[in-house]
């Protein structure tokens, strides 16, 4: 069986572009069957896909035409798990599309706990008291017993349900499908969400972005939720009013929240998010692990292949009717 043509594109300006190194890429591919160009430019993208097969993406890239552009093509597999933009790109129905679904989990468990913690412990309320010079004592006891509802219990939503249930919290979750998660005691799904938000303590959004759920927390689901409750969101920031969370925070009728996904990214410098008490912002790092990303996408992408080559249907594949 003759090696299979794999093109990868790396955008030199993504922020996981130096993982992807042509190196690391070539040293990974070593003794697979695959024919490897690599490529940085839209000259090198234009060669690749003349001949590709499989297209392996870090980053954006222009990818219209690609009927004309890429006659071979028949998968692409997307370095990152959000793929809003792919799925606006008009790519041809006969390309499967795969994205990196569950390579976050590791650090997704370790940043949504870090992140209810920091809420629980008042952290953000004294990053705010440190920066105007306050002595503002406000403890916060522990998070036994507390409440966390998820929204999105995918592979990210799933790792930090098991997370925070370690910690003794009792964890509410929320999904399309409501199926069940060991750690997760009661299950709701579609709206059924915010008949559980007055219970939260926490909330963790963890959802992807599609039609459906963006803008999906506003005002009134805020206004849903007690003064004391603390907000984080790992998903995306347009799943989120932030305009809406800012108000509550400013006037204390939400206790704090983590960003780690914003309104635009990168925030620019005159955002009032800067500005906004109680909150912490993460510049959308915080389940990236750069030690361990690469390495897991590869060796996920090189199983795909074997799958590929085999003719068997592939892991992590992106339903484009759903979004994800």
């Amino acid at each position: 069986m003759a090696p299979t043509r794999l093109h990868v594109q790396v955008n030199p300006a993504s922020a996981i572009a130096e993982a992807f190194s042509e190196p690391r890429l070539r040293a990974a591919a070593a003794g697979q069957p695959v024919e490897l160009s690599f490529g940085q430019t839209a000259a090198a993208l234009e060669a690749g896909l003349a001949t590709a097969e499989v297209l392996l993406l870090a980053g954006g890239a222009p990818l219209h035409d690609l009927a004309r552009r890429a006659p071979k093509l028949r998968w692409i597999s997307y370095t990152s798990a959000g793929v809003e933009w792919l799925l606006k790109a008009g790519l041809p129905e006969a390309v499967v599309l795969t994205n990196a679904s569950g390579t976050h989990i590791p650090k997704a468990a370790e940043f949504t706990l870090l992140s209810v913690l920091m809420l629980n412990n008042q952290i953000p309320f004294f990053a705010t008291a440190q920066r105007s010079h306050r002595w503002a004592p406000n403890p916060g006891g522990t998070v036994t017993g507390k409440t966390a509802l998820i929204l999105g219990m995918g592979a990210l939503g799933g790792a930090a349900a098991t997370a925070l249930a370690r910690q003794g919290m009792r964890v509410l979750g929320n999904s399309q499908s409501g199926r069940p998660h060991p750690d997760v005691v009661e299950m709701s799904r579609g709206d059924g969400f915010r008949a559980q938000l007055p219970q939260a303590d926490f909330l963790v959004i963890a959802l992807p972005l599609t039609p459906a759920t963006n803008g999906l927390i506003g005002a009134a689901e805020l206004d849903l939720l007690p003064r004391h409750a603390g907000v984080v969101n790992i998903g995306r920031g347009e799943i989120l009013d932030a305009a809406a969370l800012a108000a509550r925070l400013a006037e204390g009728r939400l206790a704090g929240a983590v960003l780690d996904a914003l309104p635009q990214e990168p925030l620019p410098p005159e955002h009032p998010l800067w500005d906004t008490p109680n909150l912490v912002i993460t510049p959308h790092c915080g389940l990236y692990d750069p030690a361990d990303y690469a390495p897991r996408c590869l060796e996920a992408f090189f199983a795909n292949l074997a799958r590929f080559r085999a003719g068997q249907p592939l892991h992590q594949v992106v339903d484009r009717a759903r979004g994800y």
